[in-house]
């Protein structure tokens, strides 16, 4: 493994995979098998373990982890493989792996919490091997006990872990070695002239902005704060630049009950906060209800866009860019996009508006 990094559990479930097929087709896998990441890279995993029998192979790999208080460092996650009839790949979670059981996740109820992901890398790693139908099982032997330390249950997440990631990479988010990361790309920012920078908590956000607004700025001046949002605006401010800020509602309305760091073991989910935002401003009670019943900010969104009240996210976006300028005590303007998972805008505050009109 490559000492620089670390991976999510999506990188790991794909390694074990892709040995678990090694095997399945007659090749000894090595000590380590390479996976290919969702951008250039590649990362190097160690196997922990390979068996065959008679029907299906099997191998597992241990998730390691730079995160502070991961409970999913030194997790066990296993591939469990054999072939099928034509040419489709099957990926379903067995023993310690969550099950979808409410709406508003990137998956429908029912699937495995495998996010998409992690089950193009699974597929691709797979791909790299054979054309051949592949069933593919998932599990995690202590997940259920790992998961009752994690939000999961709180999202609809029933019966174990969840195998997640966007880049497959995993950044030490809740480090405080990540502040000294992002006082450094502010740095750079200003000695290479840019007098703009853009805040993503993460790697969706920062790709939504990518995919909507590429022209408008470079790779360079995008800042991911992580769970330090506070931090990373107020450092921004005080290095005197302009700042857009850009990213999920479920992460940025945590502001709304003054919550700038954003660790969900550091501050509460913003559910209640964004009930109570679209309550005051008049939404039926109908739909109220219908929003307390919703797992996820996610899941809000497809309520409102149903009702044809999605437009309230852009008053959100509104009320979220005047909590911070009262938290930065300025009325600097930070123009606030909102996008949803899938990486469409929903919302946008009145100077956002004119920042993607210009």
């Amino acid at each position: 493994m490559n000492e620089k990094f670390c991976y999510t559990t999506g990188t790991y479930a794909a390694a074990a995979t892709k040995a678990a097929v090694k095997k399945l087709l007659g090749k000894n896998p090595l000590e380590n098998v390479e996976i290919k990441l969702p951008g250039d890279k590649r990362a190097l995993i160690p196997i922990n373990y390979s068996k065959k029998n008679k029907d299906y192979t099997e191998c597992s790999v241990i998730k390691k982890s730079i995160e502070e208080a991961d409970v999913t460092n030194n997790m066990e996650i296993i591939a469990r493989v054999s072939f099928k009839e034509g040419n489709q790949v099957t990926i379903d979670g067995g023993n310690g792996l969550g099950r979808i059981t409410k709406p508003g996740l990137q998956l429908p109820v029912g699937e495995a919490a495998i996010n998409p992901i992690p089950r193009k890398m699974i597929l691709s790693s797979i791909r790299e091997l054979t054309d051949r139908g592949v069933n593919v099982l998932i599990s995690v032997p202590n997940g259920k006990e790992i998961a009752e330390k994690t939000t999961n249950a709180r999202l609809g997440i029933i019966g174990g872990i969840s195998i997640i990631g966007t880049t497959g990479i995993m950044k030490p988010k809740s480090l405080s070695s990540f502040k000294q990361t992002i006082i450094e790309q502010f740095k750079f920012c200003k000695k290479n002239g840019f007098k703009e920078v853009i805040v993503t908590p993460g790697n969706i956000s920062e790709q939504a902005m990518q995919i909507h607004f590429r022209d408008k700025f470079q790779d360079n001046q995008i800042v991911q704060s992580g769970d330090y949002l506070g931090f990373t605006l107020k450092n921004a401010f005080e290095m005197k630049f302009s700042i857009i800020l850009a990213g999920h509602p479920g992460k940025l309305a945590k502001v709304l009950s003054g919550h700038f760091q954003t660790h969900h073991l550091k501050s509460p989910a913003a559910n209640k906060a964004v009930v109570s935002f679209f309550k005051k401003n008049g939404v039926e009670n109908i739909i109220i209800k219908e929003l307390k019943e919703s797992t996820t900010v996610e899941g809000m969104i497809n309520i409102l866009q149903r009702h044809d009240k999605g437009e309230l996210f852009n008053d959100l976006a509104e009320t979220i860019e005047k909590k911070i300028q009262a938290y930065l005590k300025s009325d600097l303007t930070v123009p606030t996009l909102l996008f949803n998972m899938n990486r469409k805008l929903v919302g946008k505050s009145n100077t956002g508006a004119k920042w993607v009109d210009e």
